[in-house]
């Protein structure tokens, strides 16, 4: 089997390109190439996406860039997640809706400050102000001027921008409209559009398609503090007390000696101010 290959092209930008090409290759522009093929392979590939930032991986583009420095780069992680605009999945941070709106509004209003060479210009200003060659009252006048007004202009123009909240497909108990989604510190819940004549609001409740193992019943999906999925009966702790940090499969045992682990992890730590109210009561 022959291929014929005819190489020409009439866009100036690609002709260059075209030119090195058939030097290299020893042809001219126009000639036809006729390769003989031994075997077809049909398989068709696809680009693959860039893949997420870990907290590690983020790190280092970080400090490739010049961007921030080492005192800096766990709080600022540690910020973004607390915000709710990123979220940690197996290692990887991903932006949430609240996280990808905020990106947006703040790319397309401060184009000057937000990119990547103005923060590392900034950072080496601060350290040029740390070793005495420059004066921070100085570097503050030249960059708070303009941003004051260019931040005043874009508070008028974001206060007739109305954030479109997702509607789910639960009805409020209460009044009966469609509740939406929103974002709290503890991250995505379910809260009654009509506030704050209807103040219902609930969490939302992911579950699985495997019954308990115990008693049959629906499995939830839940989240400790750090984040890790476990999973738990929906009639725990009333009647059932499963509870597994893996999924639960069809005819497996359960083994209930992780179930004081998740527990552990899971149990909200008792404060200074909690502990002054029980005593008082006390």
């Amino acid at each position: 089997m022959k291929a014929i290959l005819v190489l020409t092209s009439t866009n100036p930008f690609f002709e260059e390109e075209l030119k090195s090409l058939c030097e290299a290759c020893h042809i001219e522009i126009g000639d036809v190439v006729i390769q003989k093929l031994e075997k077809i392979n049909p398989k068709q590939s696809f680009t693959e996406p860039p893949p997420r930032y870990t907290e590690a991986s983020l790190v280092k583009a970080l400090e490739e860039k010049g961007i921030g420095r080492p005192s800096t780069y766990s709080p600022t992680i540690t910020t973004i997640l607390e915000r709710r605009y990123i979220e940690k999945e197996q290692k990887q941070l991903i932006p949430t809706e609240l996280g990808k709106i905020v990106n947006k509004l703040l790319i397309e209003n401060f184009t000057d400050v937000i990119n990547v060479e103005f923060t590392a210009k900034i950072e080496s200003e601060f350290d040029e102000i740390a070793e005495g060659k420059e004066e921070w009252k100085k570097m503050l006048r030249e960059f708070y001027g303009p941003f004051e007004k260019e931040l005043e202009k874009v508070e008028k123009e974001l206060e007739h921008v109305e954030l479109v909240e997702e509607v789910s497909d639960v009805p409020c108990e209460k009044c009966g409209r469609m509740m939406v989604y929103k974002y709290g510190r503890y991250g995505k819940f379910l809260a009654c559009p009509g506030y704050p004549e209807c103040k219902n609001a609930k969490p939302i409740i992911e579950t699985i398609d495997v019954p308990c193992p115990k008693c049959g019943a629906t499995v939830q999906v839940r989240k400790t503090k750090r984040k890790r999925n476990y999973y738990i009966c929906e009639n725990n702790p009333e009647s059932c007390d499963y509870i597994s940090w893996n999924k639960p499969k069809p005819g497996e045992k359960w083994n209930p000696e992780e179930a004081e682990e998740i527990k552990a992890e899971t149990k909200k730590k008792t404060t200074r101010k909690t502990a002054k109210k029980k005593a008082k009561k006390v």
